[in-house]
């Protein structure tokens, strides 16, 4: 699909609500990967040549197919598992999963600012629960078309009912569903749109979370890394303390960063995309100066430089979301022969 095809069709898809398009293409996209005809179809349209710039990389002890991660936030559900190598992705990032069940916010609750080039939300954790993604997840696993290197990691959040003081149980609860199915996992407290989320973003409260959720790993025969994600606000003392405390705290990497918090359409949410402006890339500078763990760059992606930049400053892989929106389904593989030429 050429650029100015995709043009014209984002501004006739545009004309209708955001999270209705989003869900239509999301299970069109999951029904057309299931099938080997389908699959092809969907390296056609993506264009050709995705084996030729996909460059693995090594990131947290094992292969990724390459360095480009759908972002977590869009593939909630674990249905675009079987699709995303076929566009070019080289993992993906599903989730938020919470324990249990829940809506979240009440519709209209994801909005496009176009000129900005930039998304709102306050979707607050829809999620059809653990077990019901780790059955999606497994049929991914178990159809037999994932190529080996394509990585699926596991962003795990609390339900918004559950207290700051249970928050821990809840994310033990999520990550169980997910042995032998996870390559790493997520601890997510930076969302905007959970009452009292970001408050964990501190070393004792993170340290109870992650020591609970590898009390729930100490039984796996296989244990992924836990990555922590954390908001693109939260800088000065208290970001030098996490990083201080990584160690302690326990975890295996970083994700660098959720969404920016503010308020818009009449309600708190969070920006992606071109209103985060630089924030992501100077949360990733910040920490890759006084870390060596790895890290996951996310949030204002817009253009293959900004991609080859974030690699460029010590980024081991990045994650896109907003930009695969705006600009469709060649721009991954764009991405892709920007970085193999680096």
């Amino acid at each position: 699909m050429s650029r100015p095809v995709w043009t014209a069709l984002r501004t006739a898809i545009f004309q209708w609500d955001a999270e209705t398009v989003h869900h239509f293409f999301v299970r069109l996209i999951a029904f057309t990967g299931r099938f080997w005809a389908g699959r092809v179809f969907l390296r056609v349209i993506a264009g050709a040549g995705l084996r030729e710039t996909s460059v693995p990389v090594e990131l947290l002890g094992m292969k990724f197919r390459n360095a480009i991660g759908l972002a977590a936030g869009f593939d909630k559900e674990g249905l675009l598992i079987q699709a995303l190598p076929h566009l070019g992705f080289g993992y993906v990032e599903v989730g938020t999963v919470t324990p249990l069940p829940q809506p979240g916010n009440l519709r209209p609750r994801l909005f496009r600012d176009a000129e900005r080039f930039s998304l709102f939300n306050r979707m607050g954790f829809n999620s059809p629960g653990a077990i019901e993604v780790a059955r999606n997840v497994t049929r991914a696993r178990r159809s037999g078309t994932l190529p080996g290197d394509f990585r699926i990691g596991i962003n795990l959040g609390k339900n918004k009912e559950t207290s700051a003081e249970n928050a821990a149980s809840d994310y033990a609860v999520a990550v169980r569903p997910f042995e032998n199915l996870a390559d790493y996992l997520v601890v997510n407290v930076s969302s905007p749109n959970t009452p009292g989320l970001r408050d964990l973003q501190t070393v004792d409260s993170l340290e109870k979370i992650v020591t609970a959720v590898r009390t729930e790993l100490a039984t796996w025969k296989i244990c992924p890394p836990v990555l922590l994600k954390i908001a693109p606000e939260l800088g000065g003392a208290a970001l030098e303390d996490l990083i201080r405390s990584e160690t302690k705290i326990g975890i295996d990497g970083w994700v660098l960063t959720n969404t920016l918090g503010g308020y818009w359409k009449g309600g708190k949410g969070g920006w992606s995309g071109g209103a985060l402006g630089t924030l992501a890339r100077d949360r990733l500078e910040s920490v890759r100066s006084r870390s060596r763990l790895p890290i996951l760059s996310v949030g204002g992606i817009l253009q293959a430089s900004e991609a080859k930049t974030r690699m460029d400053r010590g980024a081991n892989a990045v994650q896109v979301y907003t930009g695969w929106i705006y600009f469709g389904l060649r721009w991954i593989p764009h991405l892709l022969r920007t970085l193999a030429k680096s």
